[in-house]
């Protein structure tokens, strides 16, 4: 399930097809991905039936690492997602939120009101833009640059869902956000290659 928000609040909860309908996505490639991701449950790799003697062993390998300790299989957002998240609010000037996105080192904050509820999304990319821009008038509210219509996932979005919609939306990030509107993390394309790279087995594929 993915939702919208804004200034006004939450403007839409639905399913990802849904989501398309009311908000087309961008991607210059999105045609190529797969457009059944609830029943392509399966990796195909492409080539040879039979795998060679190298492949069978990396295979064996890998099959033995997997079981050296329990894990518990990643399929949903809660499992990947970083947390608690960093934000700002919506009426920080450019200077402050420039402060502290350098002093953090993060690529993007989520903005919320003086209510704590989410109202946008602001990456580092557009404060360096508007800061420099803007250096006569560093005082203005973070709020008239910020990505002002954010898409969230739930906590128990599918994590293969959650790529497409950063893939095919060009999201650098994607919150997460619960049916009472509270915001409980973020996701963002680092989390899901850590999770690629430090964490099998993963189900990409449900």
């Amino acid at each position: 399930m993915f939702a919208i928000y804004n200034i006004q609040g939450r403007t839409f909860r639905n399913s990802l097809e849904q989501l398309k309908k009311v908000h087309d996505p961008h991607a210059v490639q999105a045609s190529d991905i797969h457009t059944d991701t609830a029943q392509d449950e399966t990796v195909v790799i492409q080539g040879t039936e039979s795998a060679t003697p190298a492949t069978a062993k990396s295979l064996q390998a890998y099959r033995q690492m997997l079981h050296t300790k329990e894990r518990e299989v990643i399929i949903h957002a809660y499992q990947i997602m970083s947390h608690p998240v960093k934000t700002l609010l919506d009426n920080t000037s450019l200077e402050t939120a420039y402060k502290d996105f350098q002093a953090l080192g993060y690529q993007q904050m989520p903005i919320i009101n003086p209510q704590h509820q989410l109202v946008g999304l602001l990456t580092y990319q557009q404060l360096f833009s508007a800061f420099h821009e803007q250096q006569s008038n560093p005082k203005i509210p973070i709020s008239e640059i910020m990505h002002g219509d954010v898409i969230t996932a739930d906590p128990v979005s599918e994590i293969r869902r959650v790529a497409r919609v950063l893939y095919e939306y060009q999201l650098p990030a994607l919150p997460v956000v619960n049916e009472q509107d509270h915001l409980v993390g973020i996701v963002s394309k680092t989390d899901l290659l850590k999770s690629l790279m430090m964490e099998p087995p993963i189900n990409l594929w449900t």
